[in-house]
């Protein structure tokens, strides 16, 4: 937990692993979340293709982004979770997770269309300029993964949205090349499931979310206990995991 003893440090085999022993406890939980969040986002993409300005539809599927991650950061921290969680997302720090998540959006259709602009120019500096554009979208992806966890996260609650996005931002920073695996093997399995559509529909986005929490959340706990990050800022957070396996398998 934050604060107390480092966890151990993160692989991402260990996550797949968990996430994998979760799916089966909780499938009946992350299924219908899942559908939720890839019927959000489906409306929303039709939304952004026919309506004018339909663009900023995009950032609705923030909500039912932070509820699958409310959900798998429950299960990660072993408390107690239902398919409530999920649904708490669209009234619990709303504005938090829709600056999150249009923030994010906005990022990733300006770079790419930066990496469009800069491979049709031709040019040196055109390839160059595209070649900084996927960066940028390198770091979003990484982000995204990194700051939904922590965003969600219970135990840290209490603290203050901008406080956990520090948090999300210099775990980017101190681990690139791990979070860079758990990246590319989330894009990879993610366009996997895109191809055969009715994983992605009933249970990939929860899978990776999943996956996504169980491997941030020990890394955060151990950049933060390193840098003793909640304790300089007077941060409090909540220990209060006891919770047994029964007990979650009867919410």
């Amino acid at each position: 937990m934050p604060g107390s003893i480092p966890a151990p440090t993160p692989s991402l085999r260990g996550a797949v692993h968990e996430a994998l022993s979760d799916l089966y406890y909780h499938s009946w939980r992350l299924v219908p979340a899942n559908l939720v969040w890839a019927v959000t986002a489906v409306a929303a993409v039709v939304v952004a293709i026919f309506v004018p300005l339909g663009i900023l539809a995009l950032a609705v599927v923030a909500l039912p982004t932070a509820g699958l991650f409310r959900m798998s950061t429950r299960i990660a921290r072993g408390r107690a979770v239902s398919f409530r969680d999920a649904l708490d997302a669209w009234h619990h720090e709303v504005v938090a997770s829709l600056v999150l998540g249009g923030g994010l959006a906005a990022v990733a259709i300006l770079l790419g269309a930066n990496v469009w602009t800069g491979l049709v120019a031709g040019t040196a500096l055109g390839w160059a300029f595209a070649t900084l554009a996927l960066w940028g979208l390198v770091a979003a992806w990484l982000l995204a993964w990194t700051a939904w966890p922590i965003l969600t996260d219970p135990a840290r609650e209490r603290w203050p949205a901008r406080e956990r996005a520090h948090l999300a931002g210099l775990l980017v920073l101190a681990h690139p090349v791990r979070l860079g695996g758990l990246g590319i093997g989330l894009l990879v399995f993610l366009v996997a499931s895109l191809i055969a559509t009715v994983a992605l529909v009933t249970v990939s986005a929860a899978v990776a979310a999943v996956v996504a929490a169980r491997f941030v959340l020990p890394a955060a706990d151990r950049l933060d206990a390193r840098l003793a990050f909640a304790a300089s800022r007077g941060l409090e957070t909540d220990r209060d995991d006891d919770v047994s396996d029964e007990e979650r398998l009867l919410v």
